[in-house]
């Protein structure tokens, strides 16, 4: 229908071999978000999901100023003027993995507002010198309630307020410190390093081990230990008798890289 439409041209989802890369696609406003690119997002990170020729995904955004300018003040004034807003969002991965297969960001310029949520969504984030990472609610009389819960797991009490009060933006070195970002690259570089490591993955490493890993994680983290650990055995029984497993012995004892299915 006429709302996939608009959100697909707003969220780009292209296929390289089997990196899935997920373009944040409105330059001309910062990559703001309006209802369209909340839907955008989750179509594409559904697509990711569902799609079985791709084990990674990269998570970049057009345009040379910004990965994610947050919400769009401009649109929500008009909706509220035209009576029709009902609060934007939520993203899938507000409070859900989405998936266990890996997802990386490609994070320049202005990270704002939702732009911070989805980065943390996200499983690494390579960000490069130009990025300037703000939780600014706080500053517009607001607060955040997402990114407060996340940026707690992720990163820790201390490192989480200062980013959080007074609001300021931090920079990719700051954000490198905190944990926030694990690569930070030249101006101009993040998307293409990004993608050299999720192309890395893909091939480097057992698609369903990579997939357990993270989903053992992700609920040790969110949800518990106890979670995380039936998650991890979980995998166990399809892991260990994968034939990737088996492949994967066979190559460390031959002295090879191994090819990997997924299965």
């Amino acid at each position: 229908g006429g709302k996939r439409m608009s959100a697909q041209k707003r969220v780009l989802y292209t296929r390289h071999g089997q990196v899935a890369v997920i373009t944040l696609n409105r330059p001309d406003v910062l990559n703001a978000f309006d209802k369209p690119m909340y839907d955008g997002v989750n179509v594409a990170l559904e697509q990711f999901r569902d799609d079985k020729l791709v084990r990674v995904a990269v998570l970049q955004a057009a345009g040379e100023r910004a990965f994610s300018a947050g919400a769009d003040i401009k649109a929500i004034a008009a909706d509220l003027e035209a009576g029709t807003f009902e609060g934007y969002g939520p993203l899938l991965t507000d409070d859900n993995m989405v998936t266990a297969k890996p997802i990386i960001a490609a994070v320049h310029g202005h990270c704002i507002g939702e732009g911070v949520n989805l980065m943390l969504a996200c499983d690494l984030v390579v960000a490069d010198e130009t990025a300037r990472v703000a939780v600014s609610e706080a500053r517009i009389g607001i607060n955040a309630v997402d990114i407060p819960l996340k940026l707690a797991r992720k990163i820790g009490y201390a490192k989480a307020f200062a980013l959080l009060v007074p609001g300021e933006a931090k920079d990719a070195t700051w954000c490198q410190a905190a944990g926030l970002v694990e690569i930070v690259t030249p101006a101009g570089q993040a998307q293409n390093r990004a993608f050299e490591l999720a192309y890395e993955i893909a091939e480097s490493c057992g698609p369903l081990a990579v997939q357990a890993q993270k989903e053992t994680l992700w609920r040790a983290v969110f949800e518990g230990e106890k979670q995380g650990r039936s998650a991890g055995m979980d995998w166990r029984e399809i892991t260990r008798p994968s034939a990737d497993y088996a492949e994967g012995q066979r190559a460390f004892l031959e002295r090879r890289k191994p090819l990997f299915k997924g299965k």
